[in-house]
């Protein structure tokens, strides 16, 4: 199944309810740009919405707006990905600069005529791995700086880093669940 995507001109009929096409105040990419990429949780958020915003259009409308805010999503990465301030770690930076040119090329495409279904849930489903990834290294740094404190609180023993990151893994879970 084909979803027709219509150009910027024609893309919201006089008809449609305004509801559906409202960009929120601060968008996606504006949030992208003002936490530099380093607010794990908001911007897991921000790329969580726009996967369900793709999943859930349902008209061509709506395809062109998820498809628009996600383009935007995406080049405020790449822009911030840019920028010598961003805490990503250099090997991250490229791939994450090589996944945008593929939301950008896919996007662009769709501009052309038609883009599959299957075309917005692989732009849904690469939005969600990368907000599941970011949140996997925040667990994980968590849990590093705690086994770090526990390490520190029995006297930093030699030999039991094992059963320390064990402990604090326990614990960050047990936080997550909460």
């Amino acid at each position: 199944m084909a979803t027709k995507r219509k150009t910027a001109a024609s893309a919201a009929p006089a008809t449609a309810p305004a509801a559906a096409l409202e960009t929120p105040a601060e968008s996606w990419a504006d949030i992208i740009l003002r936490t530099n990429f380093a607010q794990v949780e908001q911007d897991s958020i921000v790329l969580l919405q726009a996967a369900s915003t793709l999943l859930e259009a349902d008209t061509p409308e709506k395809v062109n707006v998820a498809l628009d805010q996600n383009l935007k999503l995406w080049i405020a990465i790449k822009t911030v990905l840019l920028n010598g301030d961003c805490p990503v770690e250099p090997e991250v930076k490229a791939n994450l600069r090589n996944l945008a040119q593929f939301v950008v090329s896919t996007t662009m495409l769709a501009t052309q005529g038609a883009i599959e279904a299957r075309k917005l849930v692989s732009l849904a489903r690469l939005n969600m791995n990368i907000a599941e990834g970011l949140l996997s290294g925040q667990r994980n740094r968590m849990v590093q700086e705690r086994a770090y404190q526990i390490w520190e609180e029995e006297g930093r023993p030699d030999g039991r880093g094992d059963e320390h990151w064990l402990r604090a893994e326990s614990e960050i879970t047990g936080l997550f669940k909460v």
